[in-house]
């Protein structure tokens, strides 16, 4: 028997008893399988969050900083995050602290926990913690951020070579495109604040300036398939790769027209910021940077199922970020690594190597 006051005020001002019974916390499927069965309850759990719209309380949970707050740690001397281990074992402190904020919500299906900027109802851990539960922005953002601010953590911003947007990005660039693309000649495009202060580094929290970095992860939802991919815009090449985890799905000529926006606007607002004349590097791309930036498939393991693609957008990032295999991100894998993340946004923090 856990008692869970250590997470918040209990409701109603009672204490919130988890029992744990034949959970082996150290079998994360066990687990996983245990917060399945307590956050969809048959469905009647989701369905009772999302009817009753009441809340009682909110619980803060941990808040977003920005990279100037970040504190140094006592960490081993390491190279970017190339020692991550992905596979590494959830603590076990953490898969308890975890256990008893959803034991909360199974008690109370209509509390909201606070992560960061994020309210996360109960549907929020529901589809997380579901096998092949559909990732939302919210769950996208929140691990990028977890990822971003371990970076920060890690090193010296001046020696990181990548950063990561937010899902809104995207939606900044479809709406630059559309309120320019009438105009005949791309010189002269109206800039929005939105995207210059995504490539100065003031947003998202604990980013990093572009004229510091070599490539940016953008998560990026393909609206007419529904379907999240890992882009990297390559500042160095002057191209931008894509990482689906289902190339099956969607046809390359469909692939070009949904990220065409991007192709274009992307030179353009890096023209208008004189970012290569004034970066501390200069690309080395072959041919008028300026022109709308090449768009290439790049070979990265594929899922088996339709509701993993939000993890596998997050795995990519991680891993490639840390510059090590993606061997170890497989449909397999997947569970292990939702759970994961259940556990680093109750902690706050992204695991380190």
């Amino acid at each position: 028997m856990l008692v869970g006051d250590d997470i918040g005020e209990s409701t109603e001002g009672t204490k919130v008893e988890v029992t744990l019974g034949d959970i082996d916390l150290d079998q994360p499927t066990a687990v996983l399988s245990q917060l399945n069965v307590w956050l969809n309850d048959e469905g009647q759990g989701v369905e009772r969050g999302v009817q009753l719209r009441k809340r009682k309380r909110i619980i803060p949970m941990w808040k977003i900083v920005e990279a100037s707050e970040v504190v140094q740690k006592n960490l081993p001397k390491t190279t970017g995050l190339r020692t991550l281990d992905p596979m590494k074992a959830i603590p076990h402190d953490d898969m308890v602290k975890l256990l008893k904020l959803c034991s909360e919500w199974r008690h109370n299906p209509n509390l909201v926990m606070q992560f960061g900027n994020v309210e996360a109802e109960i549907e929020f851990f529901a589809s997380l913690v579901k096998a092949d539960g559909w990732l939302k922005g919210d769950h996208i953002d929140l691990g990028l951020y977890l990822i971003r601010k371990r970076q920060q953590q890690l090193e010296e911003v001046e020696i990181s070579d990548w950063t990561t947007t937010d899902v809104f990005f995207m939606n900044h660039i479809h709406t630059y495109f559309a309120d320019n693309k009438r105009k005949k000649e791309q010189v002269g495009w109206k800039i929005r604040t939105s995207l210059v202060n995504v490539v100065n580094g003031k947003v998202p929290a604990c980013g990093l300036d572009w004229q510091n970095t070599y490539k940016v992860y953008v998560p990026c939802m393909l609206q007419k398939y529904k379907h999240w991919v890992a882009l990297e815009i390559d500042l160095i090449q002057c191209e931008i790769k894509v990482n689906n985890s289902m190339v099956s799905l969607i046809p390359d000529q469909s692939l070009k027209e949904e990220l065409g926006p991007l192709s274009i606007t992307i030179p353009n607002l890096l023209h208008t910021l004189d970012f290569y004349e004034e970066g501390v590097y200069a690309n080395e791309c072959t041919r008028d940077w300026w022109c709308p930036w090449p768009i290439h498939r790049v070979d990265v393991p594929q899922q088996a199922n339709q509701g993993d693609c939000g993890m596998f957008v997050l795995k990519y990032i991680e891993l490639l970020s840390a510059e090590i295999s993606l061997a170890t991100c497989t449909s397999q894998n997947m569970p292990f690594f939702r759970l994961k993340l259940a556990a680093e946004n109750a902690w706050g923090d992204a695991y380190m190597p």
